[in-house]
């Protein structure tokens, strides 16, 4: 028997992509058209992951607690975000508690001696005062990408992979799309292309909003130590951090590299600057990368995300700008993105709209 469910094509098989699927497959038939092989091979297969409150800004921070009990539930574990400042950058430290202590109750400072305690590798000097967010989580990407993937299939939706759609359009009341070896057609398309999110716009003729795609750099370091009880560490000023991972340490240089939409590989000159900064920062030798990597975090202009239906689009939904929060977000924001698909409302529609770009 056919499906009485209106049809809903995704394109993008990231956390975004997944997520909102998994959420919206009670109610549609779901198809996520995936350009590579597997899900999440971009972005999403390349974060940090960890869901910190005191993040980017308020839309995030909203978007981000109430689905730590999710994250919980999925793999993640406590790991706490250490904010430091030397002597010189006091005020940066200073502006961020101004930012995040009226509205989270998770943010306290601690010692000078319990922050180098905590990680004793920090060379003492650059430590004039820290902060600690205690509720940060680290989170387990596979295990969350996997909750959402059997939540769809449950429901009925499936995944396609090798679908990278390259014709869009509208035919009456569906989308038709096609790529190389398929075609598909829908009452409603989700654009949750990620870095690729404006160009999947462009194909169905509706007018892009100005996403922006930027590379950052990490590696893999072992310091010869045990980590795993250690925080995420960043300075207040920004340019480094670095988090246990896998019994190592992952290092990123927070890069903001505007960049096209590609499968981004890191610069040497970024690694390079990357392991002096945290050889400054720490007493660690890199001698030996571990495993070297970059990702693309794409960005609106205000830096928050967009989810909602196109204004000049019937049946066209954005779900796209994550940033280098869509790890962190994926549990609630799917369910308000989800609400939106459905027609509902939600308080954070308007903070999140796509029109507000157009």
């Amino acid at each position: 028997m056919s499906s009485t469910k209106p049809r809903l094509a995704v394109i993008g098989g990231g956390i975004a992509g997944i997520s909102l699927a998994a959420r919206a497959a009670p109610d549609f038939e779901v198809t996520v058209l995936e350009a590579e092989s597997q899900p999440a091979y971009h972005s999403s297969g390349r974060s940090a992951a960890v869901a910190i409150e005191c993040y980017e800004n308020e839309v995030v921070r909203a978007l981000t607690v109430p689905g730590m009990d999710y994250h919980r539930a999925h793999g993640a574990r406590p790991i706490g975000c250490l904010t430091l400042a030397d002597e010189d950058h006091l005020e940066d430290l200073a502006v961020f508690e101004a930012t995040w202590s009226p509205v989270s109750g998770s943010l306290v400072e601690i010692s000078v001696s319990e922050a180098l305690a905590r990680v004793p590798v920090l060379r003492p000097e650059k430590v004039a005062r820290a902060l600690i967010e205690t509720q940060a989580l680290s989170l387990d990407a596979h295990a969350l990408l996997e909750s959402f993937r059997r939540m769809l299939l449950d429901d009925g939706g499936r995944i396609v992979g090798n679908a990278r759609v390259e014709r869009i359009e509208r035919a009456g009341s569906v989308w038709r799309l096609g790529w190389p070896g398929g075609t598909f057609e829908a009452e409603i398309l989700v654009n949750a292309a990620g870095a690729w999110g404006d160009a999947v716009a462009e194909l169905a003729g509706v007018r892009p909003l100005g996403l922006q795609p930027l590379r950052r750099t990490a590696f893999l370091v072992d310091p010869g130590m045990d980590v795993t009880a250690w925080p995420l560490v960043h300075r207040a000023e920004g340019g480094i951090y670095f988090k246990p991972e896998a019994g190592v340490l992952m290092v990123s240089l927070a890069d903001t590299t505007p960049s096209p939409a590609c499968d981004a590989q890191p610069e040497e000159y970024d690694l390079a600057l990357a392991a002096d900064r945290f050889q400054q920062l720490t007493t660690v030798e890199v001698r030996r990368m571990n495993h070297t990597w970059a990702g693309l975090r794409t960005f609106l202009s205000d830096g928050k995300p967009a989810a909602g239906f196109a204004p000049d689009a019937e049946g066209f939904f954005w779900l796209v700008g994550q940033g280098g929060f869509g790890i962190q977000t994926a549990p609630h924001l799917s369910e308000v993105a989800a609400t939106l698909l459905r027609g509902g409302d939600h308080p954070l529609a308007d903070r999140i709209r796509p029109g507000r770009f157009l």
